[in-house]
Formats: C-alpha cells, sequence, structure tokens
C-alpha cells in the first residue's frame, strides 16, 4: 500500500469477541471517498497480522466504542499503527435501515469519521482503566450486598418477623438473633444458613474493594486534594480521578460539566423552545455520584447549603440538587488544574474524613507503610493536605 498522503485510508473497524470486518475507504470526504477493500471475517487474535500487511503508515484505523474496543486500540497502536475511537451514540445513529451487516457497519465506521460529525473518544491510559475497573467492580458489590440483605428482610418480612433497628446482619449476633427467634425446620434453617452465607461474602467483597480504593485515594496526591471539598469523599474522589483521567482534556470547566451531563437540556427552534431537565448523557457514573454529592450538601452544614436551599425553594429539590452537583463539578475543576486557593487549617468535617479513611485501611495496612499508629498516618495526610 501506497504511504504518501494523497493515498493515504481511513479504515473502519466494526470490531465484535472473536471477529472483525474491515473496509478502507479513500478520499478527501464522506460523499466522495471510495472503498478501496474489504476484508471478513478477521480473527481477532490476528488482528496485529493482518494490520501489518494491510494498514499502511499513514492510515487511520478507526474504531465504534464498545467493549473491547479500548484494548483493540491498544494492540494496534503497539504494531505502529494510528487508531481512534469514535462514540458509539453518534456513529450509531448513522445505518441503512434495509441493510445492516458487519461489511456494511465497517463502511459506515468509515464515512462517519470522514464527515466529521463523529466525535472522537479520549483513549485512557493503564492506569486509568485499570481504576475504572476497580470502580465497577466496587458498584457490583454494592449492589450485591444490598440485593442480599433486601433478600433477608424480605423473607422475615413474609413470617410477619421485624428486624431490630440496630441489629446488623452482616454480624454474628444478626445471624443468632435469625436462628433463635422462633423454632425453624431443617429447611428453613438450611435456606438461612445460605442466605446469610452469600450477604456475609458480598460484604466481605465490598469491604475489601472500598480499602483498596482509599489506598488508591492516600496514595494519589491529586485523589487526596479532592477530599477537601464538601461532599466529596474517598469513594467520589476516587470516581473523579478514574473516569476525568487527564483534567487538561477539559478547557473550561463548562466541558467537564457537559461530559459528565449535568447541564440542562436547551432546545429551541424558530420562536419557541425550551430550556428543560438534564441532558443525561455522558459518565453516569459520575453523574450519579455528583448528585448523591449534592444530595448531602443540602442535608449537613456547608457553604453550599443555604444557596441551594433557597434554589430548592424557588425552583423545586430537583433543580436545586442538579444546580449544586454542577457548581460542585466546577469547584473539582478548578482544584484539579491547580487554581484553588491553599488551605490554611484543616475543617472538622476534613479531618473526620481522614480520620475515617485510615481507619477503614487498619492498623495492619499502616504498619506495612511504615507507621506504628493511625494517628501518626493521620497527621501525615493533614500535612501533605496543608502542602498542597
Amino acid at each position: 500500500m501506497s504511504t504518501s498522503n494523497s493515498n493515504r485510508c481511513v479504515i473502519g473497524l466494526d470490531a465484535h469477541p472473536d471477529t472483525c470486518s474491515a473496509a478502507a475507504l479513500m478520499g478527501a470526504d464522506a460523499g466522495t471517498a471510495e472503498v478501496k477493500w474489504i476484508d471478513h471475517p478477521i480473527p481477532i487474535e490476528r488482528l496485529e497480522k493482518w494490520a501489518e500487511k494491510r494498514v499502511g503508515p499513514h492510515d487511520t484505523v478507526v474504531i465504534e466504542a464498545s467493549g473491547n474496543t479500548f484494548e483493540l486500540a491498544e494492540r494496534l497502536r503497539k504494531v505502529g499503527c494510528h487508531a481512534v475511537v469514535l462514540e458509539s451514540v453518534r456513529t450509531g445513529q448513522v445505518r441503512k435501515t434495509y441493510c445492516n451487516t458487519d461489511k456494511v457497519s465497517a463502511v459506515k465506521i468509515a464515512r462517519v469519521f470522514l464527515s466529521g460529525l463523529a466525535v472522537v473518544v479520549w483513549k485512557p491510559d493503564e492506569k486509568t482503566r485499570q481504576r475504572r475497573e476497580l470502580f465497577w467492580q466496587y458498584r457490583r458489590s454494592v449492589t450485591d450486598a444490598v440485593r442480599y440483605r433486601n433478600r433477608i428482610t424480605s423473607w422475615l418480612n413474609g413470617r410477619g418477623i421485624r428486624r431490630p433497628k440496630g441489629l446488623r446482619l452482616t454480624q454474628t449476633s444478626g445471624r443468632r438473633w435469625l436462628m433463635n427467634c422462633r423454632e425453624w425446620s431443617s429447611m428453613q434453617r438450611l435456606l438461612i444458613e445460605q442466605m446469610f452465607e452469600q450477604l456475609v461474602v458480598a460484604h466481605q467483597n465490598r469491604k475489601r474493594l472500598r480499602r483498596i480504593i482509599v489506598m488508591e485515594v492516600v496514595q494519589d496526591p491529586k485523589l487526596l486534594e479532592l477530599v477537601r471539598l464538601f461532599g466529596i469523599a474517598e469513594i467520589s474522589a476516587f470516581a473523579l480521578g478514574a473516569f476525568i483521567g487527564d483534567i487538561h482534556r477539559f478547557r473550561t470547566p463548562k466541558q467537564l460539566v457537559a461530559y459528565i451531563g449535568l447541564n440542562p437540556r436547551v432546545q429551541f427552534s424558530g420562536k419557541s423552545g425550551y430550556t428543560g431537565s438534564l441532558a443525561r448523557h455522558g459518565r453516569k457514573e459520575l453523574r450519579s455520584t455528583l448528585i448523591e454529592a449534592a444530595q448531602n450538601l443540602l442535608r449537613y452544614d456547608n457553604p453550599l447549603k443555604s444557596w441551594g436551599w433557597k434554589l430548592a425553594i424557588a425552583k423545586g429539590r430537583n433543580v436545586a440538587v442538579a444546580a449544586v452537583a454542577r457548581k460542585l463539578t466546577v469547584a473539582c475543576w478548578y482544584l484539579m488544574m491547580g487554581r484553588f486557593t491553599p488551605m490554611r487549617q484543616l475543617t472538622p468535617t476534613l479531618k473526620t474524613k481522614i480520620t475515617k479513611m485510615v481507619a477503614l485501611l487498619g492498623k495492619e495496612t499502616v504498619t506495612q507503610l511504615g507507621y506504628s499508629k493511625l494517628k501518626e498516618y493521620e497527621e501525615c495526610l493533614h500535612q501533605q493536605l496543608m502542602a498542597t
């Protein structure tokens, strides 16, 4: 294949778990570009050999975002190919209604890229990808723990039994209480044992993953600095670091707000139009995390509470929560860009956050870090925050 700029191709790659299809288009724009060749099917395990044979040094390989997209893009990059990832929402909207095959999809992906309408997705580095995987695993563990706890509660409600306030089902006292609250048959006792085993395993998995997240936060100064914001704890700080990645790819706070999907929906045509609810696109993980943080900000004393409640009275609570979440997002942008006011002293709220994080790590982990007492490690984190 010729390597001159005039003969460079845009190669659309329609990827699946086992195979992929490729179509090479040559031309200046989507309307006049001609299909030079189509390869179908290409086994995933032979992707590198195919790329070395068919992709030229000036060609661009375009992939629609999906489950294994970033892995394939990284594999292509290692063999010297220039690969870009396109946003799946806009790319998926362009398709032929009468014919939708892998070959057609490969051509479509290349034409969408040539049209200039597609949004190129930022490719996260390996550390960011691992953090995202850890966050998703933690969210699944939270879902599992809540599901198994609710399953036991529902089973008890069906038998007219109410759990006493303050009794934790994840502790031995909870299981002992349930076993002794009435006479159970042998089959029922087996079911109780199984439900408790599932709950304990899910709870321990959640606790283990949360400890890993806390370790990531305390060892990364940029993540630890996010904790100084009201409403942001270790999970929120970790999520911001995992899904934002390089903050410098957002030139303004508005771009970060739009990336998360906290901007209102705006639609105007002619003399009519409206500004509605949240657009609800972008990173839903961050959006839900910041909405939860905004809910907490409206409950406890902080600089945004009075402003948020005034807006809630005028516009409604949902509008106020979204507005507080946007303000919190803007504060995160300025903080991550290094444009925040240095700290002169630690607030009691921030000290409490640090104490809880160190307690989650436990004495054994703190000792491995080289500190004899939990309080000593807390003081070290205090000094680190003051230095930033």
